[in-house]
């Protein structure tokens, strides 16, 4: 992250374009950047109910296909906080604009895919469109203030779980009708729609001066160190949490993390600012928006296999992936209304009881599955009560960082908190999974209720946790 200093030649100050965007303006501006967030969002999970069908189709395994989402999340991860940092110097539109293009040619090429190997380089491409979440939350920051800019973040933040959740029922339908190639099609042709949005809608933000130096050294430590990690902890279930190779890349990680800070601490436009990560209340932020991936991983992965287990289990329906998304619609849709929902209670309360609310309704909704795992209205009902947790808790989260962080910082340092959060979703899904699997084996496949239980009780510990420590959270003065 940069920090620009007036007379500098070698550093950029970004200013708005001259005539700010009147009422109208912003609403159009705000309903551009939730489009693009929302597209997203579809392409995150609509290809969960295609994996086996893609397996089929391409020839290939359960792990290979499993490359077709974990490619995306790698190097989403890594290209989130350098395209951030890009939009903080050289412009959030341009660098938007340029992310939708490349994430829309990434797209049409995977509906051509013809193997395996072929469709997970087109979505580790794809995933460059992670950016363009934090650089939607700084374009807001740059062109709105106050209430404004808390409603359009309370949009954007929950059209992210809308989106996640109405994909399900969207990647279900399109393969009921045509195939796994039309969800790619499908997804472009929203993608295109999205960029022409932005070009007419949202505002330049003009460069004085020259751009700041690129800090490469900084991109490769935080690709090697972000990518050792992931790669650590996608693969540690079916390697071994400490088999070789997975101990090679969690201490890879480490490595790699440390040299980043020293590196960083030296370079005078570092890509990310490691002393900014020791505010209190941006550290805690990242702790929170990190147990708010890990919970809601563990709860995507579990509910499903229980909608769709053999009804002989004793706790499944045996519903398909079309029935199984329209059972978990509502709480998508509570997603999108605890994101926006946030900004109003945040008018009221301020930000630490609006986190503390937002955690606990995560660990009340949880505790509920704990409880009642398989009964139908409480699926339902918990998953709703935590689903507002989530939604609203992702817009407080981001709604700290417009405030703690400076305007020419906020899509590096928003890149950062959704990596943070991807590495949290990661852990998640194979946490949920070693639950899952325990006492599985020999004799028997089927999964206890026993380990459903386990998996959301864990979710209600640390959701509860963070809402403790959510109340150590210092806000600063309006800036």
């Amino acid at each position: 992250m940069s920090h620009p200093t007036a007379g500098t030649p070698e550093t950029a100050v970004l200013t708005p374009a001259r005539g700010a965007p009147a009422a109208a303006k912003n609403g159009r501006m705000v309903s551009a950047l939730v489009f693009v967030v929302l597209v997203y969002a579809l392409m995150q999970t609509m290809l969960v109910p295609a994996l086996p069908v893609l397996g089929s189709d391409l020839h290939a395994g359960l792990g290979a296909s499993g490359w077709v989402l974990t490619s995306y999340l790698l190097t989403g991860s890594v290209l989130a906080p350098i395209a951030g940092s890009f939009g903080d110097r050289l412009g959030h539109r341009r660098v938007l604009v340029v992310v939708l293009v490349v994430f829309a040619i990434a797209t049409f090429a995977a509906a051509f895919a013809s193997t395996i190997g072929v469709l997970i380089a087109c979505r580790a491409v794809q995933g460059i469109s992670t950016a363009a979440f934090p650089l939607a939350l700084a374009i807001v920051r740059r062109h709105s203030t106050g209430k404004a800019m808390n409603t359009a973040i309370g949009w954007i933040s929950g059209v992210l779980g809308l989106g996640a959740g109405a994909a399900l029922v969207i990647g279900g339908a399109i393969l009921k009708v045509t195939s796994w190639q039309g969800m790619f099609v499908f997804t472009g042709v929203l993608i295109v729609i999205s960029l022409v949005f932005v070009v007419a809608w949202v505002p330049h933000t003009h460069r004085t001066g020259q751009a700041s130096r690129t800090d490469w050294v900084g991109a490769v430590l935080l690709t090697v160190a972000l990518v050792s990690l992931l790669l650590g902890v996608t693969q540690a279930p079916s390697w071994g949490w400490t088999a070789g190779p997975t101990l090679l890349l969690f201490c890879g990680a480490v490595a790699a993390f440390a040299v980043l800070v020293i590196v960083e601490h030296r370079v005078a436009t570092p890509l990310v600012d490691v002393r900014s990560l020791t505010r209190p209340s941006l550290a805690i932020a990242n702790v929170l928006v990190l147990v708010n991936g890990f919970v809601s991983y563990i709860i995507y992965v579990c509910l499903p296999s229980i909608l769709e287990a053999d009804p002989g289990t004793g706790y499944g329906y045996g519903y398909d992936v079309l029935r199984t998304g329209l059972v978990l619609l509502p709480s998508a849709v509570c997603v999108f209304v605890g994101g926006r929902a946030a900004p109003a209670l945040l008018g009221r309360v301020g930000h630490r009881p609006s986190m503390v609310i937002a955690m606990a309704s995560m660990g009340l909704g949880a505790l509920g599955l704990t409880f009642w795992p398989a009964a139908m209205w409480s699926i339902i009902a918990s998953f709703c009560v935590l689903s507002l947790g989530i939604g609203g808790g992702v817009s407080v989260i981001y709604q700290i960082i417009a405030r703690v962080v400076p305007v020419d910082e906020v899509a590096a340092a928003g890149g950062l908190n959704t990596v943070i959060r991807s590495v949290g979703s990661a852990a998640g899904s194979p946490a949920a999974g070693a639950i899952l699997a325990a006492g599985v084996g020999g004799a028997t496949t089927t999964v206890a209720l026993a380990n459903y239980q386990h998996a959301f009780a864990l979710a209600a510990v640390l959701s509860v946790a963070a809402a403790g420590l959510a109340l150590l959270l210092r806000m600063p003065a309006n800036r």
